[in-house]
C-alpha cells in the first residue's frame, strides 16, 4: 500500500537503527490474525517510555483500531503522533489525537501558524520535522551528469481541486509540450502507475540530469476540512467543472489563509543523488533557497527558457547540486531528524 512512499518504508527502519531508541515495532498492515492478535499483547505488556505513531498510522487512512487502538490508548506513557497529509480527514486526526491523548504533535512544517492551530485545538506540544529523511545509502549520485541519459525527470500525484492549486500539472504538461523546443529529453508522469518504489525511484533519480518539482502541500491550512467537503461536493455534482472556476468560487475571497508549503521528499532525495532540480520558487518551510539550492521557476512559467540556460551551465549546476546534497546530509538524514525528535520528546518524559 506504501511502496511508493520512501518516507512511510524508511522511518521504521531509522527509528529501529538509532541508538537513542530500543523499539517495538508494530506493522498495522500485517492482517494476519496471529499478528493482530500478537500487536494488542505486545501493547498490552510493553513497559518503555514513549508510544510513537508514524505518518503510516493515519495518513490516507486510519490503520489503528479495534482492541489494538484501546491497548494504546490505556498505555499511560506520552504518545508522539506524526501526522501525515495535513490537507485531508483533519477533523478525524484531531480526534484520533484526543482519543490517545498525544502529547506530542510532530507536524510535516515548521510554520509556528500552523503549530498555533494544533495547540489551540489539542493543547499539547507541537513540533515540526520534515515528513522524509535522507537515506544515503540508498539516494546516491552514481551516474556522472554528462552520462545521464534524461534531461529532465518528474513524478508525482495528480493533485486533487482541493489543495488550491495545479503547480504539478503546471510543471508536467508545460515542459511536456515544450521539451522539443527547449531541446530537452524528459520523462515525466503524474499517472499513479507510473510511480516508483525503493531502489527503482533512487536509480530514476540517477539517470536523470535535473528534476522537476514544487513545494508539498497548499496555500490553505484547515483543521476543519470545510473547503475540502465543499470542493468535494462541488466537483461531485460538476465533474466537468475546469480548476479557474474552482479557484474563484472557493479560494479567490478566502479568509484568513494560512500556507502549509513543506518540502517534498522528491526534493530530499534529488539532493541525494546529486539531481539538479528546477523548482517552481517558494519557501520550501526555509530549507530550499533559490540559485543556492535549486534553479527557480516563476509559478506562470515564464522564466522557463532562462532556467533551461542555467541548467545548461555545468559550474553553476555544480554549485547547486553540491549545495544541495550538503544541505541533505546536514539536515535530512534520517540519525539526524531522530534526535531532533529525541530532543523534543525528552521534556515529556
Amino acid at each position: 500500500m506504501n511502496a511508493t512512499f520512501s518516507y512511510q518504508q524508511a522511518w521504521p527502519r531509522a527509528f529501529e537503527a538509532h541508538p537513542r531508541f530500543q523499539c517495538a515495532s508494530i506493522n498495522l498492515l500485517d492482517r494476519r490474525w496471529r499478528s493482530r492478535a500478537a500487536a494488542v499483547a505486545t501493547a498490552a505488556t510493553w513497559r518503555g517510555d514513549a508510544v510513537v505513531l508514524l505518518h503510516s498510522v493515519f495518513s490516507n487512512a486510519c490503520l489503528l483500531s479495534g482492541r489494538l487502538l484501546d491497548a494504546i490508548a490505556r498505555i499511560p506513557q506520552p504518545k508522539a503522533f506524526f501526522i501525515g497529509n495535513e490537507y485531508k480527514l483533519m477533523p478525524e486526526k484531531m480526534a484520533f489525537c484526543d482519543r490517545l491523548r498525544v502529547a506530542l504533535l510532530v507536524s510535516q512544517t515548521r510554520s509556528p501558524r500552523v503549530h498555533e492551530i494544533y495547540r489551540r485545538r489539542l493543547g499539547c506540544a507541537v513540533a515540526g520535522i520534515p515528513n522524509t529523511g535522507f537515506d544515503p545509502e540508498l539516494f546516491r549520485a552514481i551516474t556522472p551528469r554528462a552520462a545521464r541519459p534524461i534531461d529532465l525527470g518528474y513524478r508525482a500525484d495528480e493533485p486533487a481541486p482541493y489543495i488550491g492549486h495545479t503547480e504539478r500539472r503546471d510543471i508536467a504538461d508545460y515542459f511536456q509540450q515544450h521539451a522539443a523546443r527547449l531541446g530537452l529529453r524528459v520523462d515525466i508522469s503524474l499517472d499513479v502507475r507510473c510511480r516508483l518504489a525503493g531502489r527503482e525511484w533512487a536509480a530514476f533519480l540517477d539517470r536523470c540530469k535535473g528534476q522537476l518539482g514544487t513545494e508539498a502541500g497548499g496555500d490553505f491550512f484547515e483543521i476543519t476540512d470545510e473547503t475540502r467537503r465543499k470542493v468535494n461536493e462541488f466537483t461531485a455534482a460538476r465533474p466537468d467543472a475546469a480548476f479557474p472556476e474552482i479557484w474563484d468560487r472557493f479560494f479567490r475571497d478566502y479568509k484568513a489563509n494560512v500556507p502549509i508549503r513543506i518540502v517534498s521528499g522528491r526534493n530530499v532525495e534529488a539532493a541525494g543523488t546529486r539531481t539538479v532540480q528546477l523548482l517552481l520558487a517558494g519557501e520550501y518551510d526555509g530549507y530550499l533557497r533559490p540559485d543556492e539550492h535549486y534553479i527557480p521557476l516563476a509559478k506562470d512559467l515564464s522564466n522557463a527558457d532562462e532556467a533551461v540556460r542555467k541548467f545548461r551551465d555545468e559550474s553553476y549546476c555544480e554549485r547547486l547540486t553540491s549545495n544541495a546534497y550538503d544541505l541533505a546530509m546536514a539536515e535530512f538524514r534520517y540519525d539526524r531528524l531522530i534526535d531532533r525528535f529525541a530532543d523534543m520528546l525528552a521534556p515529556l518524559l
